[in-house]
């Protein structure tokens, strides 16, 4: 019997058989999955931003490594007041997640709340600014509740999530 999996990749779910297509080989397209207790949103709305911000929340960060299959990490995050459809997360330089997006900038990111559940795709944006990357990450750090002293001669990156997609289930 031979295993497959399914892969996210931007806004679609695609099926592939390992043994089928190499790694670096990419699925056919396949329609995207519907589903009636699905709304779909094309931006960040004033009551969904303050659904995501009303208390601490959170998301898991799904992208995707060399060879296609999803990394997921557990993150900090915060709207980007500057940009109403952009999230604001960080990073330190050198984990794995910070060289999957520079190869690949399609990410999603996933929120959850009893039987609500929030999903954003969108594509990322590294800011390299040091100085910008450790005020964002002191940021996080106090809306989180921590001094952020543990990120304290860390070289970290600015992760900016640009929303193209929402999905979500009430």
């Amino acid at each position: 019997m031979e295993s497959s999996s399914a892969v996210v990749i931007g806004s679609e779910c695609r099926l592939r058989n390992a043994s089928i297509f190499p790694t670096a080989a990419r699925p056919k397209e396949t329609p995207p999955l519907t589903d009636p207790a699905l709304t779909v949103e094309r931006v960040l709305t004033d009551d969904l931003s303050e659904w995501l911000t009303r208390e601490l929340r959170f998301p898991v960060l799904a992208v995707l490594t060399g060879d296609g299959s999803p990394n997921q990490s557990v993150m900090w995050f915060d709207l980007d007041s500057a940009h109403p459809d952009t999230i604001l997360m960080n990073t330190k330089v050198g984990r794995a997640k910070e060289r999957f997006l520079r190869n690949d900038p399609r990410v999603s990111l996933c929120f959850e709340d009893e039987l609500t559940w929030v999903a954003l795709q969108g594509r990322v944006e590294l800011d390299d600014d040091r100085e910008r990357s450790m005020a964002d990450i002191m940021a996080l750090a106090r809306r989180y509740g921590s001094s952020g002293d543990e990120f304290a001669g860390q070289e970290r990156t600015t992760i900016l999530m640009r929303v193209e997609k929402v999905i979500r289930h009430d």
